[in-house]
This record gives structure tokens, sequence and C-alpha cells, in this order.
């Protein structure tokens, strides 16, 4: 088998994913449906893939801290601080307010 590329994937793109898969009719192993139980109760953002859009092509952050944002929906400054250790830049107030703002919106508890 020969890996042919790969994606960040958000806990909604992976429960997509292995619904489809599901609702295929094809046979699944029971490690199949336990993981999609998973990311289904993970899952905080529905429109994971409008929101990893904005915040790499508005603030520039790599795909992998997009992700990981919308995957845990920080709340405040602090905690998206925390995500942004791996972007090698500091962003200023504006910008992890803009950060926050943009979560807000699809993040749901």
């Amino acid at each position: 088998m020969e890996l042919l590329s790969y994606k960040h994937l958000t806990y909604s793109e992976v429960a997509r994913l292995l619904k489809r898969l599901i609702d295929s009719g094809e046979n699944v192993s029971h490690m199949v449906s336990r993981v999609y139980e998973y990311v289904s109760k993970l899952s905080k953002c529905s429109d994971s893939d409008e929101v990893i859009n904005e915040l790499t092509s508005r603030l520039g952050l790599k795909e992998i801290t997009a992700v990981m944002l919308v995957n845990n929906c920080p709340s405040s400054i602090d905690e998206v601080r925390i995500y942004l250790n791996f972007e090698g830049k500091t962003f200023d107030e504006n910008s992890l307010n803009e950060i926050v703002n943009i979560l807000s919106k699809c993040c749901t508890e």
C-alpha cells in the first residue's frame, strides 16, 4: 500500500467520512463504529471546512494549527495562545480576538 497524500482532519470531518462508510452498507468493524461514536461526541464544529479555510487564508495559520483549534474550540485568547506555539510567529491581540471570534461562530458545547 502506498500513501499518495495526507490531510489533517477535524473530528467532524472524520465523523462524516465514517458515517458515509457505515451508511454505505459496507461491513465495518466494531472499531470503526466505536471511533465514529467517539469523534461524533468530540466534534464541536459542523462548518469545519469553512473555518479551517478562514483561519488559514485570512490569518495565515498552518493547517495543523487550524485543525487543532477547531477540534478543541478554545474560547479565550489565553487558550488560543497554547495552540499557536507551533506557528513560529507572534500574533497581536487583534489577531487573537479574531481567532476567538471565528471559532465562536462554529463551536458548540
